[in-house]
């Protein structure tokens, strides 16, 4: 576990957070440029970036939808620009999932899913253009994580990630394993383990 920025630590993180800076002052973009008001990236640290479903989630249903995507999308390519221009080395930068199988999204029906999912298309389509032309910066490395697909395998085939449940929430106070869900928006441990491990083999990769 990194330790919170508040403390000293590393962890700039704040749950809950959306990447467009108007959001307020714990958006991704407030937390990348705290970060880089403590120090300047040197040497081969690896920097995660990582955010789009908190302003997606925000997102569906208003009539703005779109215009909020884009903003998601322009503010996560300034992050990741900042970080470059100040020496980052290594930054991992994950898509999003079909944000229609959380369980706070499905229990708004049929059509809030499918706008959803539409959204992390659109999110996703966008992210990657954005992105783009960091792949050719020289002294930089940029990963890219397909969360969209690891997520589309276990919609698939739940049992061949290890799990029993895909759609209902563990609860605090209830026995997770098997559960890809541990409340209506975020992932279990057993899920955060397989992202962790589908992010190391990007990383072997470079």
């Amino acid at each position: 576990m990194l330790e919170p920025s508040r403390t000293g630590g590393s962890n700039f993180a704040v749950g809950g957070a959306r990447l467009d800076p108007r959001s307020g002052t714990t958006s991704l973009r407030a937390q990348a440029s705290a970060y880089l008001r403590r120090s300047r990236p040197h040497g081969r640290i690896l920097h995660i970036v990582y955010g789009g479903g908190n302003d997606l989630l925000a997102a569906v249903g208003q009539p703005q939808a779109l215009a909020m995507v884009d903003a998601a999308v322009a503010s996560m390519r300034s992050i990741v620009a900042d970080l470059a221009h100040q020496g980052a080395t290594d930054i991992l930068v994950p898509n999003l999932p079909a944000i229609g199988i959380t369980p706070v999204v499905r229990a708004q029906g049929r059509q809030a899913v499918e706008a959803a999912n539409r959204l992390a298309e659109r999110f996703n389509r966008a992210l990657d253009q954005a992105l783009s032309g960091f792949a050719s910066q020289g002294g930089l490395r940029l990963y890219r994580l397909d969360v969209w697909q690891l997520a589309e395998r276990v919609r698939a085939n739940p049992a061949a990630a290890g799990f029993t449940d895909i759609t209902t929430p563990c609860g605090q106070h209830r026995r997770c394993e098997g559960h890809l869900f541990w409340d209506d928006v975020h992932p279990t441990t057993q899920a955060h383990r397989r992202l962790a491990e589908a992010a190391a083999q990007v990383l072997e990769t470079r």
